[in-house]
């Protein structure tokens, strides 16, 4: 079955640390920075979404959001840019490990094709910090295992 996102919001909600606006060209168009690559790109908010954009600070909702998340309804996020993102996004297919807390609620996920963990739950932040970060396995399998592992001891879920 294919991917269908379902407007979450949890793929953006820590891209902050990773996108970031450099400069506001006019009202529509702005100059953003990669933290990591150092990399730097236009970006164009969707016609139908500028007003979206203007209406709404998305660092009151999520403080580590992408600068271009917004929420249409409080459950259903949209890319303000979606046609302008960059391929980093464009290749985004929601998680490669989903962390559910023991109610069954989303609270981290590894992303699809990398070992990059993103959550917004400090204690879950601090598990992966002590236990997970600089692990180095270099099977795939075995490394899902270990996380797996390291999770459900401290009382999570892991979806794959």
């Amino acid at each position: 079955m294919a991917f269908q996102c379902q407007q979450c919001g949890e793929c953006c909600s820590s891209m902050g640390d990773i996108i970031g606006i450099e400069d506001r060209i006019d009202p529509v168009r702005f100059r953003i920075r990669f933290s990591v690559t150092g990399e730097e790109r236009m970006v164009t908010l969707d016609l139908d979404m500028v007003e979206l954009f203007r209406s709404q600070d998305i660092g009151q909702l999520r403080q580590r959001a992408c600068p271009f998340l917004r929420f249409r309804e409080p459950e259903l996020a949209c890319c303000t840019i979606h046609h302008s993102r960059p391929d980093l996004c464009r290749r985004y297919t929601c998680f490669r490990l989903l962390v559910l807390d023991p109610k069954g609620n989303h609270i981290g996920r590894v992303q699809e094709g990398s070992l990059f963990f993103s959550t917004l739950d400090a204690d879950l932040r601090k598990l992966w910090d002590d236990e997970m970060a600089g692990v180095t396995i270099p099977d795939e399998a075995a490394w899902e295992a270990h996380v797996a592992d390291v999770f459900s001891r401290a009382g999570y879920r892991i979806v794959k």
